[in-house]
């Protein structure tokens, strides 16, 4: 291709401004230029090609838009956003990923909805930034994995004041010592309620547990003396109370010992968003993203490049 004179750069500018920006049809502008319209579409294309114009997504929340399509695309997944990861730690991804959820609820959620929710870090962010949702119900998916009452308060206080229906709670603790403590917990009349709610969602927001360093449960586990043995057999992640290894199978462990959700309840749920990134996450996602348990994916973009490379 020639180099193009400052007067043509000038023509093929003005073309694609016109056409580009102010949406004007290639046959106005023909008339206008003295050209034809599909002069005018190759006056457009060489602006592109050269460099002259820029076309870049302007968006409220930032979004790696051709990225998250590859990503969605691979997994095949109805929708993935890869979100740029801020200059920081693990807190800073958090918060980031936190405001797009906080959006993809408001736009996707609808009146009588009966919604899932972790308690996890990143959706009591979430429900911080909400404002009130249309009228639905909301469902506490799994207990906490945390010995901390303040947190434990903190979950259940951000999804209260985000909605205007009725929060399904498990004031429990997501891993019991064991199989017979989680009998016993499950058959308490407000946890076997929350439990049976399940049956019945909409949709669900999930969080995803990196292992063994990026897991409340897994943190939880190695209080009891049993992360090792876990990370041993294979486990990389959590998503609900499932486990997953690296090529996201299924694990039964833990099994009878874990309040929340069940693999059979989130797979019959229409729509799951799993969200998850940050350091130490990366192979948890992955795992996730193989598993079919989500249609939809919330990551970093490192996270989201990580997957598309170990495809």
């Amino acid at each position: 291709m020639s180099k193009m004179t400052i007067d043509e750069q000038m023509r093929c500018v003005y073309a694609a401004l016109q056409r580009l920006k102010y949406n004007r049809s290639t046959v106005d502008i023909a008339e206008e230029l003295g050209v034809s319209r599909f002069m005018v579409g190759r006056m457009v294309q060489r602006a592109r090609d050269e460099g002259l114009v820029e076309i870049r997504p302007v968006m409220a929340d930032p979004i790696d838009t051709e990225l998250s399509h590859r990503l969605a695309d691979r997994f095949d997944l109805s929708a993935a956003y890869a979100v740029p990861a801020p200059v920081g730690g693990t807190e800073q991804v958090r918060t980031a990923l936190a405001s797009v959820c906080a959006r993809l609820l408001v736009d996707s959620i609808e009146e009588d909805d009966i919604v899932g929710m972790t308690p996890g870090r990143t959706i009591i962010e979430m429900c911080e930034r909400l404002e009130l949702l249309p009228m639905c119900d909301v469902v506490q998916l799994t207990g906490v994995a945390s010995t901390d009452e303040g947190e434990i308060l903190r979950a259940i206080t951000a999804m209260t004041s985000a909605v205007r229906g009725k929060i399904h709670s498990l004031h429990a603790p997501m891993l019991a010592t064991d199989a017979a403590a989680g009998r016993a917990i499950a058959a308490q009349p407000a946890v076997r309620r929350a439990l049976a709610r399940m049956d019945g969602l909409d949709r669900a927001i999930v969080t995803i547990g990196g292992w063994p360093d990026a897991s409340l449960l897994a943190a939880q586990a190695d209080q009891l003396g049993e992360v090792e043995q876990l990370v041993d057999r294979g486990v990389v992640a959590e998503v609900g109370t499932t486990l997953l290894d690296a090529d996201g199978v299924t694990l039964p462990a833990l099994e009878g010992r874990t309040i929340g959700i069940s693999e059979q309840q989130l797979r019959a749920t229409p729509s799951v968003t799993a969200v998850g990134g940050g350091p130490g996450k990366e192979r948890a996602v992955l795992a996730v993203a193989r598993s079919g348990l989500a249609d939809v994916l919330v990551t970093d973009v490192p996270t989201a490049r990580f997957l598309l490379e170990h495809a």
